[in-house]
Order: C-alpha cells, then structure tokens, then sequence
C-alpha cells in the first residue's frame, strides 16, 4: 500500500507538472500573438513567387556560406574539446567555440587584449557571408535552405521568429543578437550594409565588454568552475561528445 501510494503520488505530481506546462506554453503563445506586429512580406513570399536556384547559384550560395559552416564545426570541436582546452589552451577555445559561458571561464586565464581580440575576430568573421547570402538571394535563400535544413531546424524557426518582430524592431535585434539566423535575415530585408556593419561591430564589442566585466565580477565561482572541469576532464568530455552527437543528430532528424 505504502509503494503504490507513493507511484499515485507521483503520477499526480507528472500530471500537475505536465497541465502547468501546458498552460505555461498556451500563455506565451497568448501573449506572442497579442504583442507580435503583423506578418510581414519582407521575409517571406508566396511560393509561387521564389526564385528557384539553379546550379551556378546554388554553388554561390554554398560558396558563401562554406565559412560559417566551417566556424560552426569548429565550434562543435571546441565544445568537445572544451575541458582540455579551458585549461591548456583557453585562447584555441576562444577562437573554436566563442559561446558566453567558455568566454566568461576564460575571461581571467588570458590577457585582456587576446580575449577582446580574438573574441572579437571569431565572432564578426562569418557575418558578413551570412547577410552576403540573404543580401543577394533574399527570400530564395530562405526557401533553399528551408528544403535542405528541414521546417522544424533551429535556424528555420528562427526565421519564423524573426518574420515578427525584425521589421519593427530590426536595428535593435542586430545590435544584441547578430547571430546566423539575425545576419541572413539583415540582408535578406535589405538592411543598408553600413548600418548592419555598424550595429554588428557596435553590439559584438558591447557583447564582449559585458561577459569581461561579469567574468571579472564572479572571477571565484568561474575559477571553482574551471578546476571542477579540469579535475573531471575524461568525463566532462564524455559528456559533451553525447551532447555534441545529440545537437547533430536532432538536427538530422529534423531536415
């Protein structure tokens, strides 16, 4: 009696924590759809409308992209690497992998030029191929890489995201957020190149100065965090070789 009240209790607790996640998602969706401006035409055009690609710009647009493809592998062998390199080598991970938790580990562990420097360079250098190849194939591009990269991908969600709010608030987002999703969508809306270089630099520098002073501020937390990485290198990056295989199987299943 005591084990099956204690299976009930559980079973209780799931279906209340599952009927909590779904009101939690049906409010956002509530609220997204109260705050968002209307669809635009900017983004995305009737199908009917697209470009179909043919093979020179298809070579085109891979051409451009092969160097935000070539950044984004590395960032997944500097994620693997990440124990040995946070400890050794915290600039090669800088320059692999630039996410903000491995800036703000290495933030004390390397002189503060090299940190904005090659924090600076890894994270501005795919950009300008990223709005080259929505400047130039605009919505054609989306629906390309839509067909290779499947509807539920990341990036393509994010595009949807992006088809709310970057006509109203565009400006804004490539100065807090100029990721690959953000630099496609600024050329593809036909965003003036100095301005989205401009913003770029102007928001990649203010990302970096931020994670440097937070880095400095909790400068003990991420020392105890970086020994506890070192101490545990073999499983740490046991760890992140399943995660890095998980990120690149989801994204398989997804396209």
């Amino acid at each position: 009696n005591v084990l099956n009240s204690g299976a009930l209790e559980r079973k209780l607790h799931r279906a209340a924590a599952g009927r909590l996640q779904n009101a939690q998602l049906d409010l956002l969706h509530l609220i997204d759809s109260i705050c968002s401006p209307p669809p635009t035409t900017l983004i995305a055009v009737p199908d009917d409308k697209l470009q179909v690609l043919d093979e020179a710009q298809r070579r085109r647009l891979w051409t451009l992209a092969a160097v935000p493809l070539a950044l984004a592998m590395a960032a997944y062998l500097g994620q693997i690497l990440s124990a040995t390199l946070a400890d050794k080598a915290p600039i090669l991970l800088i320059a692999l992998a630039p996410v903000d938790a491995f800036l703000i580990l290495t933030v004390n562990e390397v002189p503060t030029w090299s940190f904005f420097v090659v924090g600076f360079i890894r994270l501005i250098v795919p950009d300008p191929f990223l709005y080259r190849v929505g400047y130039e194939f605009g919505p054609a591009a989306r629906f390309y890489l839509e067909s290779e990269l499947g509807k539920h991908s990341k990036v393509t969600r994010a595009l949807n995201v992006l088809d709310r709010w970057f006509p109203r608030a565009g400006g804004l987002i490539v100065f807090v957020l100029p990721n690959y999703p953000v630099c496609l969508v600024s050329g593809m809306t036909r965003m003036h190149p100095t301005m989205f270089a401009a913003l770029n630099v102007a928001g990649t520098a203010t990302r970096l100065y931020v994670i440097w002073r937070l880095g400095r501020i909790f400068s003990g937390p991420a020392e105890s965090v970086l020994e506890w990485i070192t101490r545990y290198q073999l499983p740490f990056t046991a760890v992140m070789v399943i995660l890095v295989m998980f990120q690149v199987g989801s994204s398989r299943r997804k396209s």
